[in-house]
């Protein structure tokens, strides 16, 4: 078997074009695993125990949109605030208690449905 050196120019080519592709698979199997397993082990935005969480965001126009955050207090209740946000300031819109138990929240559709289909008249009242 030859020397590298006497692989010339097409197998120098050859080799590092190889090692790129071992550097690039090496970079996208981090990328996966740190997708996979870096929320459960804290990782990124869903994993971290911060004090604030943006629960909902919706753009009003060009660099002005409403944004629902969670602002989790270790001391009382959590609460949802609304903030208009624009280029220039960020004002909160209002408040309101987050509910307990996320999974046990109904939407709009639902509740409004439950409403309107009870007999008695309940929809009324």
């Amino acid at each position: 078997m030859p020397p590298a050196s006497d692989y010339g120019l097409a197998g120098a080519a050859l080799h590092m074009g190889l090692a790129l592709l071992v550097i690039l698979a090496l970079i996208f199997a981090a990328y996966w695993v740190l997708r996979r397993f870096g929320p459960k082990l804290g990782l990124g935005p869903a994993g971290r125990g911060g004090m604030l969480r943006i629960m909902s965001h919706l753009s009003l126009g060009p660099r002005k949109s409403i944004i629902v955050v969670r602002f989790l207090n270790g001391k009382s209740e959590p609460k949802d605030l609304v903030l208009g946000v624009t280029d220039h300031s960020i004002t909160l819109l209002t408040e309101d208690d987050a509910p307990h138990d996320t999974a046990a929240a109904t939407d709009f559709a639902a509740a409004l449905a439950d409403k309107t289909s009870r007999p008695g008249g309940d929809a009324a009242s």
